[in-house]
């Protein structure tokens, strides 16, 4: 027989018997939702959901991993008699007592000779006659459940490890994330369920309590400050109604630097498809278990079909830059395009300045989160690095940018070019950009001012957030609008 003979086979089969298929996809829906519901209960038993925005991002990252396992599972092979056996269990699940009576010698005949169930439905027919009639549903009942219980560990032992390991590693995920979210809370106040949504997909990392509480006070210090609150709120309405009457995209283009596991097989954390024996499920080899399926498990093999654990290393390894395709809600243009910061991070802008520019930074970072945009900042004083505040590391990009110590010269200029290649990109239409510096550096040159006005063909806006009455006057004329914030010494003894 060939292999392209074999695959035909196992397939008429499946499609002989869809009956015998759909009960199997009802058992494991029904195993994996029971794992799913425990997961949640175990989940809030520990930490309380405080918002309904967290508590519906919580159920559907809870259903998404529940639909996965449930695609994986329901394509593992059984053997005939275990397909019927759960075809039998599913129909008695539907029946009420007098059906099931009436039906149960007849499945207990198929069941004879490779299901102890058989006895155990022989010795239930003779107890339930015994039992008065308003018990005999309950007793029906704990029957189903035995019956269950002995399918899964006869036929699906190996899937049950791995349901078990994936439940304990989401629940691991699942408190780091929760952690995250009321984290992010307590920065980014959120009125509907689907900022708080963002909020859960921004939840890349827990903590401590000190960078809770660094982050905390910068929060309540922004709520203090009324002229960079008004600016962030002036800024993210101008934005929002040039983008009026813009193309509206669903799928964007954009650039990101590539963060990979470790190479490392350190840990598992699912199952995939590959080639690789050492990692091969004990479910897969029992292809080998008759003729038949030894030549679909060669197959398979050759096709790198097999199911195999995936493994990862613990510690992420920064990879390449590369292009990436995102996709946005064609909605969120309503609202306006993404926020772009320059943030000048030299010597001469520590202190109050500083405390300033971060506080501006977490203002528009809250407008992207309600508005669903993207807020990226680049620091720049010797060097320029780039933080994605909204995205899925969106914590940890926060902490790092807010965490970090300006020093260094003063150099707007390869600030200004990475930012304006960023722009060329379709992601990056309507982006508004808004320096933020003391401005104490000489004007652009004629290349840099052609890429600036090459970026508003796009629709970008160049904004000037001047922190100094020193700044350059020729510099800040370079720029479609200034918005000057005092931070003069009356100003830091108010604020």
């Amino acid at each position: 027989m060939t292999v392209s003979e074999a695959s035909g086979n196992q397939l008429s089969r499946a499609e002989r018997d869809p009956g015998h298929q759909a009960a199997l996809g009802d058992l494991v829906g029904r195993v994996v939702r029971d794992r799913r519901d425990q997961v949640r209960e175990q989940l809030l038993k520990r930490r309380a959901v405080q918002t309904r925005g967290l508590a519906q991002a919580l159920d559907d990252e809870l259903n998404r991993w529940s639909d996965q396992l449930q695609s994986v599972l329901k394509g593992q092979p059984l053997p005939a008699q275990a397909r019927r056996e759960i075809s039998l269990l599913e129909s008695a699940q539907t029946q009420d007592v007098s059906q099931f009576m009436l039906e149960l010698d007849a499945v207990r005949l198929q069941l004879r000779g490779h299901s102890p169930m058989a006895e155990v439905l022989g010795r239930f027919a003779e107890e339930i006659r015994q039992l008065p009639s308003h018990r005999q549903a309950a007793a029906k009942q704990a029957l189903m459940e035995q019956w269950q219980s002995s399918v899964e560990h006869r036929y699906l032992a190996d899937q049950m490890v791995l349901l078990d390991k994936q439940r304990e590693q989401l629940l691991e995920e699942l408190y780091r994330r929760m952690e995250g979210a009321e984290a992010l809370t307590e920065l980014f106040p959120v009125s509907e369920p689907g900022e708080a949504g963002r909020l859960w997909d921004m939840a890349d990392v827990p903590l401590s309590q000190r960078q809770r509480r660094d982050l905390n006070q910068l929060a309540g210090w922004l709520s203090r400050q009324a002229q960079i609150q008004t600016l962030a709120d002036q800024l993210g309405r101008m934005a929002q109604a040039a983008s009026k009457g813009k193309v509206r995209r669903v799928k964007e283009a954009s650039s990101a630097r590539e963060v990979r596991p470790s190479p490392l097989p350190e840990e598992v954390v699912g199952v995939q498809q590959g080639k690789d024996l050492a990692r091969l499920l004990a479910v897969a080899m029992s292809l080998l278990a008759t003729e038949e399926l030894e030549t679909l498990f060669y197959k398979q093999l050759i096709d790198a079909q097999l199911l195999i654990y995936q493994m990862r290393g613990k510690q992420p390894v920064a990879g390449k830059v590369k292009n990436v395709f995102r996709a946005r809600p064609s909605e969120a243009m309503e609202h306006g395009g993404p926020f772009i910061l320059c943030v000048d991070t030299s010597a001469s802008m520590n202190g109050y300045p500083e405390r300033c520019a971060k506080a501006l930074a977490l203002a528009m970072a809250r407008i992207a989160v309600r508005d669903g945009r993207a807020c990226q900042v680049l620091i720049f004083s010797t060097q320029v690095v780039q933080f994605e505040l909204v995205g899925e590391q969106g914590l940890s990009q926060l902490r790092d940018f807010l965490g970090y110590q300006f020093h260094g010269g003063t150099d707007l200029g390869p600030c200004v070019d990475l930012a304006c290649q960023q722009l060329k990109l379709e992601t990056f239409a309507n982006a508004d950009l808004l320096m933020v510096s003391d401005f104490i550096a000489p004007r652009f040159q004629a290349e840099r001012l052609a890429l600036m006005a090459q970026a508003r063909q796009h629709g970008t806006r160049f904004h000037a957030v001047p922190l100094s009455r020193h700044g350059n006057p020729a510099l800040l004329a370079q720029f479609d609008r200034q918005w000057p914030i005092d931070t003069s010494l009356s100003r830091r003894f108010h604020g």
